[in-house]
């Protein structure tokens, strides 16, 4: 009927999951009373118990250390740029009056 072939429309296809959050409530809560034991697993391994306040620790200390080396790096860059201008000023002023009243039209 056409002369060229018509795309297909995609399909979607969802299969909708059942979500039982008293379920997953109740199993934390045994994980956490099983790691507050020092109970093993169903494994038969020991529950890992993630360091939370080293890690956060660790990372404060990182951070604290990067933003100190930026500031003193920015401050040095403030430094030379204000060096610059006191210079290119000091040229103009100084020794160069006549450039100035030529900037100015006079």
């Amino acid at each position: 009927m056409f002369l060229f072939k018509q795309p297909e429309y995609k399909r979607f296809s969802m299969k909708p999951r059942y979500w039982d959050p008293e379920k997953e409530a109740r199993e934390e809560r045994v994980k956490r009373a099983r790691a507050d034991l020092g109970l093993k697993d169903d494994d038969g391994e020991e529950v890992y118990v993630p360091n939370v306040r080293g890690q956060f620790r660790g990372e404060y200390e990182k951070r604290k250390a990067m933003r100190t080396n930026a500031g003193s790096a920015r401050t040095i860059r403030l430094f030379m740029i204000l060096v610059i201008l006191f210079l290119g000023a000091f040229y103009v002023f100084v020794k160069n009056p006549e450039g100035l009243l030529k900037l100015f039209g006079l």
